[in-house]
């Protein structure tokens, strides 16, 4: 099959038609969303994009995220939108990822053999207990089984990382991945089952540092380079809770774009 390989700035154009898709469907059917992590960083203090970043995120309070992975197939516009996770099948992913299906991702540090489209990734936020290490701990076990199990060994990012790999990989690269990030998604969904005001990203996060008290996620408009999407009200404190001093950009050093390559099919 031919590729035509895309360019950042293809990529950023694909992911906002998915943002606007994601939109539509949650305003359509009562479900709100929230820009997340580099997504909201880069809407507050850029406009838009971080200028060196290539992905979208956003979150979903786990309710509204399950009715969306619930209906999300009836709820498209287009199959051009699909959903890839473990659940969704053909992909291996804890979380969920609206991925567009003409165009493919392949990941420098991930298996080649794994690659979905360009993406947006929804990541679920549950209530939580910060006290409770043994959940994080269980967490952190699986979701190092996880990452050895994807992980290409001949790509690091040191010699010491590409040899631990070397060893580890082949040992249980037959492994299926799907597993643990089942074992990490029911942990998430099962966190605090009397409930709590603070919420968590344990699925993709997965500590007890990165905690946000609820009453931050009312949501408001805010703008996202020409388009206009929702953000958490608390939104500075969400972002100091998140990275500490988040004004200040990184050093260009510092300025690590993903690394993907990218094609249409």
């Amino acid at each position: 099959m031919a590729r035509e390989r895309l360019t950042i700035e293809d990529m950023r154009r694909i992911q906002l038609d998915i943002m606007d898709e994601i939109h539509r469907m949650c305003l359509e059917h009562g479900l709100t969303y929230y820009l997340a992590y580099g997504s909201l960083l880069g809407a507050v203090r850029h406009g838009g994009f971080i200028p060196w970043d290539d992905d979208t995120d956003i979150l979903m309070l786990r309710d509204d995220y399950e009715e969306l992975l619930a209906n999300f197939d009836q709820w498209r516009s287009s199959d051009r939108f699909a959903l890839a996770s473990y659940r969704a099948g053909g992909s291996f992913y804890p979380f969920t990822k609206v991925v567009d299906t003409t165009t493919v991702v392949l990941e420098n540090f991930v298996r080649k053999d794994e690659g979905v489209g360009v993406w947006v990734d929804i990541f679920p936020y549950d209530e939580v207990d910060p006290s409770d290490r043994g959940l994080f701990r269980k967490r952190m076990r699986a979701n190092l089984m996880y990452s050895f199990i994807l992980a290409d060994p001949a790509v690091g990012s040191s010699p010491w990382v590409k040899l631990v790999k070397r060893i580890v990989c082949p040992f249980v690269a037959h492994k299926d991945p799907r597993k643990y990030a089942a074992i990490m998604d029911d942990l998430a969904r099962h966190a605090c089952p009397e409930g709590s005001p603070l919420l968590a990203d344990i699925v993709a996060q997965g500590d007890g540092e990165h905690v946000f008290p609820k009453e931050l996620f009312e949501p408001i408009e805010m703008k996202f380079e020409d388009r206009t999407y929702w953000a958490p009200a608390g939104y500075e404190e969400l972002l100091t809770i998140q990275y500490g001093d988040w004004r200040t950009p990184p050093s260009i050093d510092d300025r690590a774009i993903h690394t993907c390559e990218a094609y249409r099919l």
